[in-house]
This record gives C-alpha cells, sequence and structure tokens, in this order.
C-alpha cells in the first residue's frame, strides 16, 4: 500500500474531522437557526390546526351568534394586542444576546409596559364602538364580557412579547410548548362548556381563550424555573431608559408590515364584494401560509445574529438557503395546483380565486426578500429606515389593490399588488444580497499602511484550511542567516509579486493580497524574525510558533543558531508544496540568490473531476462512497476547568526502520511502516497507562492519488477520516482498514460536502475557541498523520550527517483531549513528532512514549497481541 502522506492533523476541539458526518456535518452550525425557526412554524402549524378544530367544535356547539361574537372578540385581541405590543417583543430580540444579567427584570418590564398599551388600546375599542359603531357594542355583550375583552387584549399582548422573549433568548422550544398548551387548554375547556346545560355565549367562547393564555403561561413559568433560566422578575422602567427610540422605530416597522396586510381583505370588500373578499381572504391564508417559512427564519435569524452580527452572512446564507431552496418549489406547486386547492373550499371559492391565487404565489420570492431585508435592517440597526420604507411600500400595495379592483376584477387586483410587491423586491434584494455577496473589507492592511495592489479570492479547499496551521523546523544548517531568508522572498516578490508566499492572507475576506515593492519590504521584516547566530532550542523555536496567534502571514519564518522554523497556513498548502516552499527558500538563503517558485496552477474544477471519475460514472461505487464511519459519542462525565496549553514533543531514530521491516517481513508481510509505527504508539501510551480511545482514530491522508494525469494542486488537497480498526495496536489491522478507506474514495466525497457547505454558508477564517472544561479523566483522541518521504531535503546545506539532523512536522491546533502524532522518514531516519495539550497530558509521558516506538515497536506490538 502507498504510505498515507498527510499534514495537520487535529480536528478542532476534540470534535471530529471535517466531513466525517456529510450533510449533517455541513448543517451543525446552523442548529440555532433550525431548531427556532423550527419551533415557530410548528407553532403556526398547531395552533393553526387546532384553531380550526375549536372553531369547528365552537359552530356545532354554541349559536351563530355567540360564535360571530367571540370571532370578533379574538380579532379585536389580536389586532389591539399586536399594536399593543408596542414593539417589546422585538427590541427584546434585539437586546437580549448582548445583556449578562438581569435579562428577566428586561422582559417583565416590557411585559407589563406591553399590558398597559393593550390595555389603554382596548379601553379605546370599548369608547369607540360604544360611541360610534352600535354593531360592534352588541357583539361585545355586557359588562363582564367587556371586562374579560379588556383583560383578554391586555393578556395577548403579554403573551406575544413574552413568545418573541423566548425567541431572543433562543429558546424557541419554549414558545411553542406554551402555544400548543394553550391550543389544548381551550378546546378542552371549550368541550367541557359543552358538556354543561347551559347556552353557550360569545362571553363564555371568550373566557376559553382567556383561560387558555393564563395556563399556558402558568405551564411556561414553571419550565422555566425547572431551567434555572429565571434570575430575577423585578419589573423597572429604568431599564427602559435609551430604548426608547429603537422601541419606537421596531414598533413603527412592525405596524408598517402588519396593518397593510390585514387591511387588504378591507380594500377587496370595499372595492368588489363580500364574496369576492371570501374568496380572496382564503387564497391569501394559503398564501400567508407560505410565507410562514421566510417570515419564522427571518425573525429567527435577526434573534440569531443580534448577538452574534459576524455570523449574519452565514446565517442569511442558510436562510435563503431554506426559503428558496426549501419554499420556492412548494410555491410553484401551489401555483400549479391553485384550482385543485381552492376547490378544497368549494367550487364557488374556486371559480372565482384560482387565477388569483396562482398570481399571489408569484409573491413568494418577494415575501422572502422583504422578510430578510427587515431582519437586516434590525441586525445593521437600520430599523428606522426599513419601517419608513415598509410605510410607503404598504401603501403602494393598498393603492395597488383599490386600483386593480376599481379598474378590474379579483385577478386584477392581486396582479396590481404583486407588481408592487415585485418593484420592492428589486429595491431590497440588493441589500440583502450584499450580505451575502459583498467582499468584506480587510481594514487591517490600510491601517498598518500597506498597499494592496490586487487581490485573489482563495478556492474553497485554501477556504476549507484556513483556520489550520503547519510548522517545519530543520538544521542545523549552514550559510542560512534571516537577512538572507529575507532577501530570498524579496527576489521572490520581485519576480512574482503574486506568489502566495511573498502575499499578504486576508482571513476575513478570503483573499490573498498582493503587495507593492515598498510595502512588502516592511512586511517581510515581521514575517522573518532573526533569532541570532548563537545556540537556540529548536524545540522552543517550534512551540514559540505554536503559541503565535494565527495573522496575516502565510510564511512565518524563525531563524538563528542554524535552525529554520517556518509556519505556513494550510490555505498555502500540505507536507509537499511545503517542503518545496522549505527547500527552495533555504537554498537560495545559502547560495545568495532569489527564491524562484514556480506559480501554483489554480485547478477549481479538479475535485469535482475526480470526485465524478470515482463515483459518477460507478454506480456500484456509491453506498460504499456516501457512509462514513462515525466517532464513538462521548458519554457526560465529571468535568475539571481547563486552559489551552498546546506542545510539542520529538524524537527521531537511524535505526528502528530496519528493526520494523525487519519484524515486517517475518510477522505482517506488506505492511507500511506508517501502520507499524502507528500501532506502536497506541501500545506504548496503553502501557503508559495513559488509556486511549481504541475505538477508532483520524487518519489523515493525501486525495491527490484520486486526481487525473498531469492535473497537481499545489494547496491543501487532503481529509482526515475517522476510521475503525479492529485494533489500534496491530499493524495489519490499520494497514488494512486503510488500503480498504482508501480503495473507496470517500475522501472526495468528504471533500466535496465541506466545500459545498462552504460555498453556502462561508468558512472561518479563524478557528473556533478552546472549551473551559475538560474531563477529569480525559481519554486520548488520536490523530495520526505520516508524510512519507522527505528524502528532498537531502541536499540542503546541513552541518551535521543524516541522523544529526532535525527534521518536525507539527501541526498548530488540536482538541483538549488529541493526541497527534506525525511521521516522517528522511534518509533512512525516523521522524517523530507528538503534538498536544500539556494542560491535559504529561508531557514527560509522552516524550517516554515516543521513545519506546524509537526504541523497541516490535516489543509494544507484540506485547499487545
Amino acid at each position: 500500500m502507498t504510505e498515507v502522506t498527510a499534514l495537520d492533523a487535529a480536528p478542532r476541539q476534540g470534535t471530529a474531522p471535517p466531513g466525517e458526518r456529510g450533510v449533517l456535518a455541513s448543517l451543525r452550525g446552523h442548529v440555532d437557526l433550525f431548531l427556532n425557526a423550527g419551533s415557530l412554524m410548528a407553532t403556526t402549524l398547531i395552533t393553526s390546526a387546532f384553531g380550526f378544530a375549536y372553531w369547528w367544535v365552537a359552530a356545532h356547539v354554541a349559536s351563530p351568534s355567540a360564535v360571530g361574537q367571540a370571532s370578533a372578540a379574538v380579532s379585536a385581541m389580536t389586532l389591539i394586542g399586536t399594536i399593543g405590543m408596542f414593539g417589546m417583543g422585538t427590541m427584546l430580540i434585539s437586546d437580549l444576546p448582548s445583556i449578562s444579567r438581569g435579562k428577566w427584570d428586561l422582559i417583565s418590564t416590557c411585559l407589563l409596559v406591553a399590558g398597559a398599551a393593550a390595555t389603554v388600546g382596548g379601553v379605546l375599542y370599548v369608547a369607540v364602538a360604544h360611541l360610534w359603531i352600535p354593531s360592534l357594542q352588541q357583539a361585545m355583550g355586557g359588562v363582564p364580557a367587556t371586562a374579560l375583552l379588556v383583560t383578554g387584549i391586555a393578556l395577548n399582548a403579554m403573551t406575544l412579547v413574552l413568545d418573541e422573549a423566548m425567541v431572543g433568548l433562543l429558546q424557541g422550544p419554549l414558545q411553542l410548548m406554551r402555544n400548543a398548551w394553550f391550543s389544548v387548554i381551550k378546546l378542552v375547556l371549550l368541550g367541557l362548556l359543552a358538556l354543561l346545560p347551559i347556552t353557550l355565549t360569545g362571553g363564555e367562547l371568550l373566557l376559553t381563550w382567556v383561560a387558555g393564555v393564563v395556563a399556558s403561561t402558568a405551564i411556561l413559568h414553571g419550565a422555566i424555573r425547572r431551567r434555572g433560566m429565571l434570575d430575577s422578575l423585578r419589573p423597572r422602567v429604568s431599564l427602559l431608559r435609551g430604548r426608547g427610540r429603537a422601541t419606537l422605530d421596531h414598533n413603527l416597522l412592525n405596524l408598517a408590515t402588519y396593518l397593510p396586510r390585514a387591511a387588504l381583505p378591507l380594500i377587496v370588500t370595499a372595492v368588489l364584494s363580500a364574496e369576492a373578499n371570501a374568496a380572496f381572504y382564503t387564497a391569501f391564508m394559503v398564501l400567508s401560509f407560505l410565507a410562514m417559512v421566510p417570515g419564522n427564519v427571518a425573525l429567527t435569524l435577526f434573534a440569531v445574529a443580534s448577538g452574534d452580527r459576524a455570523a449574519l452572512r452565514s446565517k442569511v446564507r442558510m436562510g435563503l438557503l431554506i426559503c428558496l431552496g426549501g419554499g420556492l418549489p412548494v410555491a410553484l406547486v401551489v401555483m400549479v395546483l391553485a384550482h385543485p386547492i381552492m376547490s378544497v373550499f368549494g367550487k364557488q371559492y374556486a371559480d372565482t380565486a384560482d387565477t388569483a391565487l396562482a398570481i399571489l404565489t408569484l409573491t413568494y420570492v418577494p415575501f422572502v426578500f422583504h422578510h430578510f431585508f427587515l431582519a437586516v435592517s434590525r441586525v445593521q440597526n437600520r430599523v428606522r429606515g426599513a419601517g419608513i420604507f415598509s410605510v410607503f411600500a404598504g401603501a403602494a400595495e393598498l393603492l395597488a389593490a383599490w386600483w386593480g379592483g376599481s379598474h378590474g376584477d379579483l385577478n386584477d387586483l392581486v396582479t396590481w399588488v404583486a407588481v408592487v410587491m415585485a418593484i420592492e423586491a428589486v429595491l431590497v434584494a440588493p441589500i440583502v444580497l450584499k450580505v451575502v455577496f459583498a467582499p468584506v473589507v480587510d481594514e487591517t492592511a490600510m491601517a498598518e499602511g500597506v498597499n494592496v495592489m490586487s487581490t485573489t479570492s482563495l478556492t474553497l479547499h485554501e477556504r476549507a484550511w484556513l483556520p489550520l496551521e503547519y510548522i517545519r523546523t530543520v538544521g542545523p544548517l549552514t550559510g542560512v542567516t534571516a537577512d538572507r531568508l529575507r532577501a530570498a522572498l524579496v527576489g521572490l516578490h520581485t519576480a512574482d509579486a503574486t506568489h502566495r508566499a511573498v502575499s499578504r492572507l486576508d482571513r476575513a475576506g478570503a483573499k490573498w493580497q498582493h503587495m507593492d515593492a515598498a510595502s512588502f519590504a516592511t512586511y517581510v521584516l515581521d514575517a522573518v524574525t532573526d533569532l541570532g547566530p548563537g545556540p537556540v532550542d529548536f524545540d522552543e523555536m517550534t512551540r514559540r510558533l505554536q503559541a503565535e496567534p494565527r495573522a496575516h502571514h502565510p510564511v512565518r519564518i524563525l531563524a538563528g543558531g542554524g535552525y529554520v522554523a517556518l509556519k505556513v497556513s494550510h490555505a498555502y498548502g500540505d507536507a509537499g508544496p511545503v517542503n518545496t516552499l522549505l527547500h527552495e527558500l533555504i537554498q537560495a538563503a545559502n547560495e545568495g540568490r532569489a527564491a524562484r517558485i514556480a506559480p501554483s496552477v489554480r485547478h477549481r474544477a479538479a475535485l469535482p473531476k475526480a470526485w465524478w471519475k470515482q463515483f459518477g460514472l460507478h454506480p456500484d461505487r456509491w453506498k460504499a462512497g456516501l457512509s462514513f464511519p462515525k466517532p464513538p459519542h462521548q458519554a457526560p462525565a465529571p468535568t475539571r476547568p481547563w486552559r489551552a496549553d498546546l506542545t510539542v514533543r520529538t524524537a527521531r531514530s537511524a535505526l528502528v526502520l530496519a528493526d520494523m521491516r525487519s519484524w515486517r517481513d517475518e510477522y505482517a508481510p506488506g505492511v507500511t511502516t506508517s501502520a507499524i509505527t502507528f500501532a506502536a504508539f497506541t501500545s506504548a501510551l496503553v502501557e503508559l497507562g495513559l488509556r486511549p480511545d481504541l475505538t477508532g482514530g483520524t487518519f489523515l491522508a493525501d486525495a491527490r492519488r484520486y486526481l487525473g494525469k498531469g492535473v497537481s494542486i499545489d494547496s491543501n488537497f487532503c481529509m482526515g477520516p475517522y476510521l475503525r480498526p479492529a485494533s489500534l495496536t496491530d499493524p495489519l489491522s490499520i494497514h488494512r482498514t486503510l488500503k480498504a478507506e482508501l480503495a473507496t474514495g470517500r475522501l472526495l466525497t468528504m471533500m466535496v460536502l465541506r466545500e459545498g457547505k462552504i460555498m453556502l454558508t462561508g468558512a472561518p477564517g479563524m478557528p473556533d475557541p478552546f472549551p473551559a472544561e475538560i474531563a477529569v479523566e480525559p481519554q486520548p483522541r488520536l490523530t495520526f498523520s505520516n508524510q512519507g518521504r522527505h528524502d528532498m531535503l537531502s541536499d540542503l546545506p546541513w552541518a551535521v550527517d543524516a541522523t544529526g539532523r532535525i527534521n518536525q512536522s507539527v501541526p498548530t491546533l488540536n482538541g483538549p483531549e488529541g493526541i497527534t502524532l506525525t511521521t516522517s522518514e528522511m534518509n533512512g531516519v525516523l521522524h517523530l513528532e507528538a503534538t498536544f495539550h500539556a494542560s491535559t497530558y504529561d508531557p514527560q509521558l509522552l516524550e517516554r512514549a515516543l521513545d519506546l516506538v524509537c526504541s523497541d515497536p516490535a516489543g509494544l506490538i507484540m506485547a499487545r497481541r
């Protein structure tokens, strides 16, 4: 089997390596969006279904006048309660993510303010009904029913604010629970009232709604207390100080969005007829059911991105994918099946509004962009501008409806509305798409006085590896100094200013920035640090680069005492490209000339072509190529405080490879020395009492083996599948598992899925932060990386023979419980590096494990047989 050539090992934070769970891993970063948006959509479905059941039962157990009285009261509760929210709900969604303490003080204050505002609105509604609208006065019933109505209006406003507060806390399932209980309780109460020997009136029906609100809120309160979410419930009006303007802006935007939609049925009735409105209202409800998807996704987007604005781009991308990729096909189906859908409600409905429904489905895309425009505006604190726009947009929709209905029929009315909404979409779509596609401006370059002449976008596989870096430390050498290395780089920049090795890395914008000569002359002084001619600790050089934060250097160099430590971003390349760079820089520095590295050919289509060659024409490979082994689930365990302390221990031997091959010839013919090394290292950890996870490990592998003839990839083209050999201490088992894995070509599928995710949601420029806690008894999670032979470095100006040469290959990231073993050969010498956190494992134990591998690998393996 070919040696497994790989690079930087560490999966982030001890998690599974990228791509290991395919599509699920691609969506894992958006659980908050899916969970909360899904709970909002489920709320709509549940309340709609139980609402239908409620009114169906009411129609059979109460008189039409009672049902009419109750429906009028519920409509008043909904309308005035929504207005009475006074922007409090959206203000909470905006502010709660940034509040560390006192969240519930602010929530309770907003609930009381909304309740008070809705109460005033309810009293005004009663007064207007008594003074000017006798039919509404009659529908309200007596004094008890009127008082219950005002109470219901206030409670409805408060619970609407409470539901949005749950969204702001990213606790969407809790608001789903409350609404589900509300729907069930009011239906059960209605059934109980129907069993009593009384004649139901509108007041009794309204009472079931109010009781359902109270009971469901009490259940929610209990659930919140059990979860320990309540910190305090002291309403303080002072908490609203400084939030008044934002609240009013949110309220303006809410009303400007809500009222025109609510008024459309009135326009239809006024310019056409009540019969036309009945059909229109039914069609509009079907459209509203479709619009539920972008509405709830956009609301959740606002809640999520308010607490993490850096996530706005990826969340908008994923949200648009959900709404356009999932909702648009459904809208097209509704358009085609408009007549059968309307026929469900009756032949007259279908004859009157089937075409209207088909036209209304064309407004789905405008709905998507309008909702996302509102969410983006809220996140970017442009609420007032969005509110003013929505006022004019709503007025235009109503005027268009009036004009269309006055000069034609229902189809003309909805056509004019659709035209206006399409114009709105044209106006707001650029604002939404700018979030997704607009380039990220790197302000650090300008702040540092760097003149960027041009930029080149990172490829998808370069972006995939952007958070990771890789260190190569070699020596001792002759004729290599920091000044000579700088001169070699300056010469390379003069010959090719766009070469990635002499470019600046824009992590936020995912670009290579190409500098002018003057800027690079300053830049290279920071890129190469001179440690002086005196003796240096080469291990300390490696650890120093490990500890340095990631910056804009794709190549960072320490030089001194005859040693060179080179830290290279994995966006630049893996073992092959890095060795080429290292070799040329050192040779150029030694010879006093400019470095000469051929510009890389950017084969952007290499991966899809390789995947198609491996799987597209071979359906028999699909099953094996699309199933990925999963790491074991980590059971909950006691934890302790923890901090990152990445370190490395190294070892080398000029004799051990011969011993391995002798053992192999006798006990495991055909097995690679890398498989023997991996098994021996695992056995050493077991012998030293570290109890590694023996269920499997991550094996880094080069995917270039699947490329077509003549296709080269100078950047990173590796993947790290999680594999489960029958035994991690048996070289033959590891060898067979690796060989079988490479035969499937699953690496390509993992890479395609990963790059597909990046295309949709973007990729981070930095790794995720480490956790603050770790298991009290950590279990080593192993990653193996074999870089093959480094004999191409043989002709470097070494100061010693092969047995004394340092040739280290070290990653700069590892999980809290991870241990990464990197192996390579150079001129018959085996070089080993173990990377781990000294805050997790004793460095002396790991050093001892490497020594055991170098001294007696056969004995370690045989002891575990």
